[in-house]
């Protein structure tokens, strides 16, 4: 992926898992009983959704290192709702990250939320790999 050239991914449809929503929330010092904000982070997780961060990574000979995240919400989300989500990967040089920008619909097509993931690209060398 080029720098500043986004990359965008989906929809997607996800569905917020009841129970993996209810310890996401207990293990983020929640009740339990509503979907956390973060949420949309255990999404960024799925296999449709990280194999191109991967592939970028070890295209880069790179490993992601989470630098920030942000959420806004138009409406919270449901345990057991079905979302459609879009994605946008863009790449940065300076500093080297890539940021995720995630849209979220509800299946009538209302916008839900946003979500925005920045992950610092941190070169394998300078974690002590060999070079």
């Amino acid at each position: 992926m080029q720098p500043d050239a986004p990359a965008i991914l989906g929809p997607f449809r996800l569905c917020v898992d009841p129970e993996r929503a209810e310890a996401y929330a207990r293990e983020t010092g929640g009740d339990g009983k509503s979907v956390p904000l973060s949420f949309p982070a255990v999404w960024l997780m799925e296999p449709m959704l990280f194999a191109p961060v991967r592939e970028m990574c070890a295209a880069l000979d790179v490993v992601p290192v989470h630098e920030s995240q942000s959420f806004a919400y138009e409406s919270p989300l449901a345990p057991g709702a079905h979302y459609d989500v879009s994605v946008s990967l863009r790449r940065e040089e300076t500093p080297s990250r890539l940021i995720i920008d995630a849209t979220i619909f509800a299946l009538d097509g209302a916008k839900v939320g946003k979500s925005e993931t920045m992950l610092r690209l941190v070169p394998r060398a300078g974690l002590g790999a060999p070079s």
